[in-house]
């Protein structure tokens, strides 16, 4: 399983999460802030009628990977909290896609 690098999430850089010790927290403690604040960012230029290119929207995916990734994981400990923040990610990430594709359908 894979870690996208906090530089630049929709390139090819990766972490390899299994080789990451249990301290690993901290890693994701520093994720979830910002994948939550880029699809904040996506959200609000969607409310904006912007269009959401190809590339944010592979962001999106690889994202969804990853949460379902990690949370399936059973040699991952995760806290009760973190866990929580990784599935309001997952649900913010869906709800954001249900938006774009509402907005999509509302143009034809």
């Amino acid at each position: 399983m894979t870690i996208p690098s906090r530089d630049s999430y929709s390139e090819g850089c990766t972490v390899e999460i299994d080789a990451i010790p249990q301290e690993a927290g901290p890693c994701l403690d520093d994720y979830l802030p910002e994948a939550t604040q880029r699809v904040d960012a996506i959200t609000k230029q969607v409310r904006q009628g912007e269009p959401v290119d190809r590339g944010t929207r592979d962001w999106m995916l690889a994202q969804v990977d990853f949460v379902v990734e990690t949370i399936g994981n059973e040699n991952l400990e995760l806290s009760e909290d973190l866990r929580s923040k990784l599935l309001q990610l997952l649900l913010s990430i869906a709800n954001l896609n249900e938006h774009i594709r509402r907005e999509a359908s509302a143009s034809l």
